[in-house]
C-alpha cells in the first residue's frame, strides 16, 4: 500500500514538471506576431504627440479657444441647431443686451419685458386717473425701483392700478400706483416695493 502512494506521488511530480517546462517554453516568432496584433495598448516609448511626452502644458490647448466651426459654444452662447441663441444667460462681457439687462435692479425685472411703446401707453393711462393722491416728499426718496413705500404712505396714496389695464398688461396684475415728486411709480401691492417709474 505504502509503495502504491510513493508510487503514485512520483507520477504526479513527474507530471506536473513536464506542464512547467512545457509552460516555459519560448514562444515562436510567429506567435509573437499574432500576440502584437491583438495587443492594442501603445508602447510606452516614442509617443507621437507633445502633450503625450510632457513636453506641453495641458492648459496651452484648452478646447474652445480655437477657431472651430464645429464649436458648441460660440461667446457663452449655445449654438447647436434648434437651440435658442437670444438667452439672458449669454456673458455680460460679450452681449450688450445682457450687460443692459444687469444694470437693471431685480425689482425692475417685472416691468423688463415690456417695450417703451406699453411704458408711454400705460403712464399715459395712469396720468388721466384723478383718484391717486400725491405723495408726500418729506417722507423720503421713493422714485427708486426697489424702494420699499412706508406702510403709512401706502396706506393714504397707493391706488390699484385699474382692471383694464391688468387684463391688457399682465406685468401689472397686483399692482398699485401713487405719484410722487412728478412721476408715476408703479408699487406691488403685497410687499409695497416699487416696480416701475414713469414720467408723471
Amino acid at each position: 500500500m505504502h509503495l502504491l502512494r510513493v508510487c503514485a506521488i512520483t507520477l504526479i511530480g513527474a507530471f506536473v514538471g513536464v506542464s512547467g517546462v512545457a509552460a516555459q517554453q519560448p514562444v515562436d516568432s510567429e506567435k509573437k506576431a499574432e500576440l502584437k496584433k491583438q495587443d492594442t495598448v501603445p508602447p510606452a516609448t516614442a509617443p507621437k504627440l507633445s502633450e503625450q511626452a510632457g513636453t506641453t502644458e495641458p492648459s496651452s490647448k484648452i478646447p474652445g479657444t480655437n477657431a472651430d466651426p464645429n464649436a458648441v459654444f460660440v461667446k457663452g452662447v449655445l449654438v447647436v441647431l434648434g437651440a435658442t441663441t437670444d438667452v439672458d444667460t449669454a456673458p455680460a462681457k460679450h452681449w450688450q443686451r445682457t450687460d443692459a439687462d444687469d444694470q437693471i435692479p431685480i425689482a425692475g425685472y417685472r416691468l423688463k419685458s415690456l417695450p417703451p411703446e406699453a411704458m408711454s401707453k400705460i403712464a399715459e393711462h395712469l396720468k388721466s386717473q384723478r383718484d391717486a393722491p400725491e405723495a408726500s416728499a418729506a417722507g423720503g426718496a421713493y422714485a427708486v425701483i426697489g424702494a420699499e413705500i412706508p406702510s403709512v404712505v401706502a396706506d393714504t396714496a397707493l391706488v390699484p392700478v385699474p382692471e383694464t389695464l391688468s387684463a391688457a398688461y399682465p406685468q401689472l396684475r397686483g399692482t398699485a400706483y401713487m405719484r410722487y415728486a412728478g412721476k408715476i411709480l408703479i408699487v406691488v401691492r403685497n410687499s409695497s416695493i416699487v416696480i416701475g417709474v414713469l414720467e408723471g
